[in-house]
């Protein structure tokens, strides 16, 4: 088969983009189709995206539509956080509170994250309606409808929660309720670590025993 300039070049912006995606990190990309447009660097529909650390899995994200921006400016307003600055900076959440924002890619419609340990085992998952993820500080926010549950039944609910990839820490400054197997714990604020192990509940409005058979 012989192609004209046009279509030569036109294959050579595709084989450059098959590289590009194939090349980033050791993570794999799958959707059905991708499109350039002006304001966003890509955007893509029905993806699978999994991400590794050390070339161990480390989450795969799932959603309806996602596009990723270069150059991305949002206003942000975060005046009721309901806990102290150290916990905020021990999270590194000074990089969120930025106006302007660079490499951001926006996961919107049926967001999924599985979260794996080094076996290959899942930790925990979660599922909101919008995830924006923040590449260069490696941290995730996730917004509305946010539930998360891990392998041993611990359940979060809230509307706004942050994950910090590199550090293994989760944060939310939002009202949440926590159910455990023995009670639900309604409270503003939450901190824990990916294991659960050292979780805090901030500003504790209710607890709700709950008694088993």
């Amino acid at each position: 088969m012989v192609f004209g300039n046009s279509q030569c070049a036109v294959l050579k912006k595709f084989l450059i983009l098959i590289f590009s995606l194939s090349s980033c990190l050791d993570n794999t990309i799958s959707y059905d189709f991708l499109n350039i447009e002006q304001d966003s660097l890509e955007k893509a529909k029905n993806i699978e995206m999994t991400f590794f650390a050390d070339g161990i899995k480390n989450f795969v994200i799932t959603t309806e539509n996602m596009q990723s921006f270069i150059n991305y400016s949002s206003k942000k307003d975060y005046t009721q956080i309901c806990m102290g600055d150290s916990i905020l900076n021990d999270f590194n959440f000074s990089y969120i509170l930025k106006d302007t924002l660079r490499s951001v890619s926006i996961f919107s419609d049926s967001v999924l994250i599985m979260n794996y340990n080094k076996l290959g085992d899942s930790i925990f998952e979660i599922q909101s309606d919008e995830l924006v993820n923040y590449v260069n500080e490696e941290i995730v926010e996730l917004t509305n409808n946010v539930k998360l549950k891990n392998y041993e039944n611990f359940i979060l609910e809230t509307d706004k929660l942050f994950w910090n990839t590199d550090k293994k820490k989760l944060l939310s400054y939002d009202s949440v309720t926590i159910k455990l197997e023995d009670k639900i714990i309604n409270g503003c604020g939450f901190y824990s670590d990916h294991n659960f192990e050292n979780y805090k509940i901030f500003n504790i409005s209710g607890v709700i025993n709950i008694e088993s058979d």
